[in-house]
């Protein structure tokens, strides 16, 4: 039964290819929210990955004050060949990042998901790098190292898996590749209000004993602009998350400083 607190995402555009999906099939799952301006370019650098078998989910989260929705059904339209299937959810409200993500899950037919926001971009090796390192390593997720872009240009701080020093400060970002199991099991992201719903997401994994492998190349880019929500809610409530951090996952170690 439908939540209505929750409402389920509504599909506003959906092709499928074949009846059945392919062994190799990664879903990637693309969250956006008034980022319009953005989402071709992130829709274009999943187009061009050199992994074949894609099924792209892309859930609009309620946008208002842009034409996202549009844009993403068009692009929809013109790519779908593309892919095995490729979808486009909105939500009848807006619901926040951890439900968006939530909602791309679920709607997900393959076993292993990626998740981008719509602002960032990955490089055409990316899926097929981390999808052999979550099999050669028998991993729950696998992550890579950050290329960051737009108003600050750097290399990003990702590090070998290490719980203990993740619960001190968090250098894994959301653009991974997650069985869907492991999703499953920890239920799925939490709804954070000031944000650091990622940050959430991996000390469930820890807790939950899940081990995420780093593969060490400069597979995604993060884009840095004034409008990000880890450069507004996140930042300005820095130490109410470390506590809320901390009372959340007591048995990873992470700090309330």
């Amino acid at each position: 039964m439908n939540n209505p607190w929750s409402p389920k995402p509504i599909t506003a555009f959906e092709s499928q290819q074949k009846p059945k999906p392919p062994k190799s099939l990664i879903s990637v799952c693309v969250t956006v929210y008034n980022y319009a301006d953005y989402l071709p370019d992130c829709l274009n650098s999943i187009a061009a990955q050199t992994h074949p078998d894609l099924d792209l989910v892309i859930v609009d989260d309620k946008s208002e004050k842009d034409d996202s929705l549009e844009v993403a059904i068009t692009w929809a339209a013109e790519n779908k060949s593309r892919f095995w299937r490729i979808s486009v959810l909105t939500h009848a409200r807006n619901q926040g990042p951890a439900a968006a993500r939530n909602a791309a899950f679920a709607h997900a037919a393959g076993d292993k998901i990626f998740i981008i926001d719509a602002d960032n971009t990955i490089y055409p090796r990316c899926i097929a790098r981390l999808a052999a390192a979550m099999h050669n390593g028998d991993f729950d997720a696998t992550y890579a190292q950050l290329e960051y872009f737009g108003n600050e240009r750097k290399i990003g701080s990702a590090d070998i898996w290490d719980p203990a020093v993740i619960a001190e400060e968090n250098y894994v970002d959301v653009m991974a590749l997650v069985k869907k199991s492991a999703w499953s099991h920890i239920n799925g992201f939490s709804h954070i209000e000031e944000g650091w719903e990622d940050y959430d997401f991996w000390l469930k994994f820890i807790d939950s004993g899940f081990v995420a492998g780093y593969q060490p190349e400069i597979l995604c880019r993060y884009r840095r602009h004034g409008h990000s929500r880890t450069h507004t809610d996140a930042y300005a409530a820095h130490e109410k998350l470390r506590a809320i951090m901390a009372y959340r996952h007591p048995n990873t170690g992470a700090k309330a400083r």
